[in-house]
Order: C-alpha cells, then structure tokens, then sequence
C-alpha cells in the first residue's frame, strides 16, 4: 500500500501488489494496482508501466525499493509520454481539470476501500496479504518502548 501525502493524488492509499518473477533478480519485476487508479502510466488493469523507468532489469544495480520509489514519484509527476492509459494521457492533454476531478474520485474511492466502507470485487476483505493494524493504547506503547530502550531480547506480545 503507498500513502500519498501531496499532489492531485493527496490523501489516496493505493493497494497493489508486487510480482517477483522465478528468474529474478535477472528479470524485471512488475507491479499491479488493487485499488483503481486512473493515471497515463497505469493501465486500466491496475499494472505499472515499469518499462519506462527498468527498460531492462539490471543484476546488483535495480533494486525492489528503486522500483517502489518510481511507483511513488509517478503520483508527482503525471507523465504522458510512453502512456499505457490512452484515456488518462488524453485527460492531462485536453483538460488538467478533467484529469484533477478523475485523480479525486479515484482518491475518494481508495479511501473508501481502505476504510471498508465500500465492498470490492477486486478484492476480498482479508487476502492474507494485508497489514492490519490496531492503535496501541498509551500503556501499551509505553511498554513497547521500555523493552527497546532497555535492549532485553525477549519478544514482544501484544494483549
């Protein structure tokens, strides 16, 4: 899940998915958005265009966080050249406006999902590849931090 702070995407949480092929590191990876997300570099099947940043996917050099940062700074800058979404490059070309209100509906709906406020076909509640998280009270937190601090090597449970 990538957390957008500023831009035309501000505030959407945008589920996906990384697939690491059997070869790899000698094969590029790819990446496919869960959450819709209406941009020239994303198709309409939710996959990345990873060919414009990895042209090819090179050994000791590419890494999965380099991918993950590209997939971060695509929501900055709105690239329409080598577009895999026709209709989402000719949205930025003929109205940034247009392409602005298609950005926040598909922020608007990411936030629905990631609160479950609105069910999905595209994916289940719980695949079993989510990270759930539940607020810590202050004592717990509080013990958390004691443990770190103190460095005993015991580990950690949560109530």
């Amino acid at each position: 899940m990538i957390f957008i702070k500023i831009g035309m995407f501000a505030d959407g949480c945008f589920r996906f998915n990384v697939y690491i092929p059997d070869n790899f590191p000698y094969a590029r990876p790819s990446l496919r958005f869960v959450t819709p997300v209406f941009h020239p570099q994303i198709k309409s099947t939710g996959e990345l265009n990873i060919a414009k940043a990895f042209p090819t996917w090179t050994p000791r050099k590419d890494r999965i966080w380099h991918l993950l940062r590209y997939t971060k700074r695509c929501f900055f800058s709105i690239n329409t050249f080598d577009a895999t979404n026709p209709a989402a490059a000719e949205a930025v070309h003929k109205s940034i406006d247009t392409f602005r209100s298609q950005a926040k509906l598909c922020v608007e709906k990411s936030i629905k999902l990631y609160n479950k406020t609105e069910e999905s076909d595209i994916t289940p509640a719980d695949d079993g590849n989510v990270f759930n998280v539940t607020p810590l009270s202050s004592q717990e937190l509080e013990k958390i931090k004691e443990k770190l601090l103190s460095g005993v090597k015991t580990p950690f449970s949560i109530p």
